[in-house]
Protein backbone atom coordinates (compact mmCIF):
# COMPACT_ATOMS: atom_id res chain seq x y z
CA UNK A 1 0.00 0.00 0.00
CA UNK A 2 2.94 2.54 -0.10
CA UNK A 3 5.64 2.54 -2.80
CA UNK A 4 9.05 3.62 -1.70
CA UNK A 5 11.62 6.12 -3.37
CA UNK A 6 13.98 4.84 -6.08
CA UNK A 7 17.00 5.79 -3.54
CA UNK A 8 15.41 3.82 -0.90
CA UNK A 9 16.35 0.46 -2.28
CA UNK A 10 19.24 1.76 -4.69
CA UNK A 11 21.52 4.49 -3.91
CA UNK A 12 21.94 5.69 -7.41
CA UNK A 13 18.21 5.59 -8.44
CA UNK A 14 17.39 9.33 -7.71
CA UNK A 15 14.88 9.96 -9.92
CA UNK A 16 11.60 12.53 -10.18
CA UNK A 17 9.58 9.34 -11.30
CA UNK A 18 10.54 6.92 -8.73
CA UNK A 19 8.69 8.17 -5.68
CA UNK A 20 6.84 7.31 -2.48
CA UNK A 21 3.47 7.09 -2.79
CA UNK A 22 0.61 5.60 -1.07
CA UNK A 23 -0.71 3.36 -3.66
CA UNK A 24 -4.51 2.99 -1.82
CA UNK A 25 -8.27 3.76 -3.44
CA UNK A 26 -10.68 6.22 -2.20
CA UNK A 27 -11.15 4.71 0.70
CA UNK A 28 -7.86 4.15 1.91
CA UNK A 29 -7.07 0.36 0.84
CA UNK A 30 -4.44 -0.99 -0.61
CA UNK A 31 -4.89 -1.90 -4.22
CA UNK A 32 -2.29 -4.90 -3.63
CA UNK A 33 -4.44 -6.25 -1.11
CA UNK A 34 -5.16 -8.89 -3.36
CA UNK A 35 -1.64 -10.35 -3.70
CA UNK A 36 -0.98 -13.76 -1.53
CA UNK A 37 2.05 -11.86 -0.34
CA UNK A 38 0.04 -8.86 0.95
CA UNK A 39 0.42 -9.82 4.51
CA UNK A 40 3.31 -12.37 5.78
CA UNK A 41 5.00 -13.79 8.45
CA UNK A 42 8.63 -14.88 9.49
CA UNK A 43 9.51 -17.10 12.34
CA UNK A 44 13.10 -17.83 13.49
CA UNK A 45 14.25 -19.81 16.92
CA UNK A 46 17.15 -18.80 18.91
CA UNK A 47 19.07 -21.57 16.89
CA UNK A 48 17.62 -20.51 13.56
CA UNK A 49 18.45 -17.44 13.69
CA UNK A 50 22.12 -18.32 15.08
CA UNK A 51 22.28 -20.47 11.79
CA UNK A 52 21.06 -17.70 9.52
CA UNK A 53 23.23 -14.78 11.16
CA UNK A 54 26.68 -16.96 10.62
CA UNK A 55 25.51 -17.51 7.52
CA UNK A 56 24.59 -13.73 5.95
CA UNK A 57 26.73 -11.61 8.34
CA UNK A 58 29.64 -12.13 7.09
CA UNK A 59 28.96 -11.27 3.61
CA UNK A 60 26.56 -8.41 4.28
CA UNK A 61 28.21 -6.43 7.47
CA UNK A 62 31.92 -8.37 7.54
CA UNK A 63 31.66 -9.95 10.56
CA UNK A 64 32.89 -13.14 11.18
CA UNK A 65 30.40 -15.99 11.37
CA UNK A 66 31.76 -17.11 14.52
CA UNK A 67 30.76 -13.82 16.48
CA UNK A 68 26.61 -14.47 16.04
CA UNK A 69 27.04 -17.48 18.77
CA UNK A 70 24.68 -15.43 20.84
CA UNK A 71 22.46 -13.02 19.94
CA UNK A 72 21.41 -10.59 22.49
CA UNK A 73 18.90 -8.78 20.35
CA UNK A 74 17.66 -7.84 16.89
CA UNK A 75 15.84 -4.53 16.20
CA UNK A 76 14.80 -2.01 13.86
CA UNK A 77 17.43 1.20 14.05
CA UNK A 78 15.77 3.47 11.23
CA UNK A 79 12.87 3.50 8.67
CA UNK A 80 13.01 4.81 5.24
CA UNK A 81 10.63 7.41 4.50
CA UNK A 82 8.02 4.99 3.35
CA UNK A 83 8.22 2.99 6.44
CA UNK A 84 10.40 0.66 5.70
CA UNK A 85 13.27 -1.03 7.85
CA UNK A 86 16.34 1.12 6.46
CA UNK A 87 18.98 0.15 9.13
CA UNK A 88 18.78 -2.84 11.57
CA UNK A 89 20.40 -3.35 14.70
CA UNK A 90 21.78 -6.72 15.94
CA UNK A 91 23.40 -7.20 19.61
CA UNK A 92 25.93 -9.70 19.73
CA UNK A 93 28.14 -10.87 23.06
CA UNK A 94 30.92 -8.48 21.92
CA UNK A 95 29.25 -5.71 20.49
CA UNK A 96 26.51 -4.37 18.36
CA UNK A 97 26.43 -4.50 14.24
CA UNK A 98 24.16 -2.28 11.51
CA UNK A 99 23.14 -3.46 8.83
CA UNK A 100 21.36 -1.24 5.92
CA UNK A 101 19.77 -0.97 3.05
CA UNK A 102 18.79 -3.86 1.21
CA UNK A 103 21.60 -6.21 3.27
CA UNK A 104 18.64 -6.00 5.84
CA UNK A 105 16.65 -8.80 3.30
CA UNK A 106 19.34 -10.91 3.19
CA UNK A 107 20.71 -10.73 6.71
CA UNK A 108 17.15 -11.80 7.96
CA UNK A 109 16.60 -14.63 5.13
CA UNK A 110 14.37 -17.26 5.76
CA UNK A 111 15.78 -20.83 5.99
CA UNK A 112 15.35 -21.13 2.24
CA UNK A 113 18.04 -18.79 1.58
CA UNK A 114 15.82 -16.58 -0.30
CA UNK A 115 15.72 -13.01 0.36
CA UNK A 116 13.53 -12.06 3.16
CA UNK A 117 10.18 -10.67 0.94
CA UNK A 118 10.34 -7.26 1.75
CA UNK A 119 11.65 -4.56 4.55
CA UNK A 120 8.14 -3.35 4.98
CA UNK A 121 8.45 -5.43 8.70
CA UNK A 122 7.95 -5.32 12.14
CA UNK A 123 9.85 -6.99 14.60
CA UNK A 124 9.62 -8.92 17.81
CA UNK A 125 11.93 -10.57 19.68
CA UNK A 126 11.40 -12.80 22.60
CA UNK A 127 14.51 -13.27 25.32
CA UNK A 128 15.63 -16.10 27.86
CA UNK A 129 18.38 -14.28 29.98
CA UNK A 130 20.13 -11.86 27.34
CA UNK A 131 19.85 -14.18 24.28
CA UNK A 132 17.37 -13.98 21.96
CA UNK A 133 15.01 -17.25 21.61
CA UNK A 134 12.98 -16.38 19.15
CA UNK A 135 12.34 -13.48 16.57
CA UNK A 136 9.21 -12.93 14.44
CA UNK A 137 9.09 -10.81 11.81
CA UNK A 138 5.44 -9.30 10.91
CA UNK A 139 5.80 -7.98 7.19
CA UNK A 140 3.63 -7.18 4.40
CA UNK A 141 4.42 -6.88 0.65
CA UNK A 142 7.60 -8.81 -1.72
CA UNK A 143 10.11 -6.71 -3.13
CA UNK A 144 12.31 -3.82 -2.88
CA UNK A 145 8.90 -1.31 -3.35
CA UNK A 146 10.34 1.20 -6.18
CA UNK A 147 8.36 1.66 -9.06
CA UNK A 148 4.63 -0.43 -10.55
CA UNK A 149 3.87 -2.71 -7.93
CA UNK A 150 2.69 -6.12 -9.96
CA UNK A 151 -0.66 -6.97 -7.69
CA UNK A 152 -1.14 -3.04 -7.44
CA UNK A 153 -1.32 -2.25 -10.83
CA UNK A 154 -3.93 -5.72 -11.46
CA UNK A 155 -5.90 -4.04 -8.10
CA UNK A 156 -6.18 -0.59 -10.11
CA UNK A 157 -7.39 -2.46 -13.06
CA UNK A 158 -9.62 -4.72 -11.28
CA UNK A 159 -10.94 -1.00 -10.04
CA UNK A 160 -11.54 0.01 -13.55
CA UNK A 161 -8.48 1.75 -14.88
CA UNK A 162 -6.76 1.52 -18.27
CA UNK A 163 -3.18 0.99 -18.78
CA UNK A 164 -2.72 4.65 -18.95
CA UNK A 165 -3.90 5.96 -15.50
CA UNK A 166 -2.12 2.57 -14.11
CA UNK A 167 1.23 3.91 -15.66
CA UNK A 168 1.36 7.28 -15.15
CA UNK A 169 0.45 6.18 -10.91
CA UNK A 170 3.49 4.47 -10.68
CA UNK A 171 5.19 6.64 -13.40
CA UNK A 172 4.18 10.41 -12.91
Amino acid sequence: GQTADGVEAFRAASRPYLRSFPDVDENGQAYCRISPRYRWREDWSGDALRTTLRRTLPAAAGVAATRAGEVRDVWVAQRTGSGRVGRLGITLRADHVMVEGQAVRRVLSPASGDLLRSAAFTLTATRRGQEVTRLVADGSGAGHGVGLCQWGAVGRSRAGQDHQQILAAYFP
